[in-house]
C-alpha cells in the first residue's frame, strides 16, 4: 500500500473497557438515576447509528487472513472526528473519518479495522 493515509471501515475489537455493546446494566438508554421501568425505556428505543461489534472468531479469522488490521487508535485532540491507527508497515497512518466510523472506540483502544475499497481512500 503506497498511499500515506487510508479511510476505512472500523470495527472495534470486542467490547471496549468491559462495557456491554448491546444493553448497559440499567437497560437501553437508561442511567443509574432513571426510575422508569424497562418497558417504558424500550418503547422510545432509537435505532443505533453504530455497527455491532465483530465476533472474536471473525476478528481472529480476519487477522489470520490479513483482511483486518489491528492497531491502537489515536484521536486528533483538536479535531475529534479524525482518528488514526498505524499501518502494518509503520510508514504511514490509516485515517478513520468521523465518530460513526470509530464505532464507539476511544483514544488508546486496541481496534481492528477493515480497509474500504481503494477508490474510496482519502489520500493526503
Amino acid at each position: 500500500m503506497s498511499h500515506p493515509d487510508y479511510k476505512l471501515n472500523l470495527q472495534s475489537l470486542g467490547t471496549p473497557r468491559g462495557v456491554s455493546s448491546v444493553v448497559g446494566p440499567h437497560g437501553v438508554g437508561a442511567s443509574p438515576g432513571d426510575k422508569k421501568s424497562k418497558t417504558k425505556t424500550m418503547r422510545g428505543k432509537k435505532k443505533s447509528i453504530f455497527e455491532t461489534y465483530m465476533s472474536k472468531e471473525d476478528v481472529s479469522e480476519g487477522l489470520k487472513r490479513r483482511t483486518l488490521i489491528q492497531g491502537i487508535l489515536r484521536i486528533n485532540p483538536k479535531k475529534f472526528h479524525e482518528a488514526f491507527i498505524p499501518s502494518p508497515d509503520g510508514d504511514r497512518d490509516i485515517f478513520i473519518d468521523g465518530v460513526v466510523a470509530r464505532n464507539r472506540a476511544l483514544n488508546g483502544d486496541l481496534v481492528v479495522v477493515s480497509l474500504l475499497p481503494e477508490e474510496q481512500w482519502k489520500v493526503s
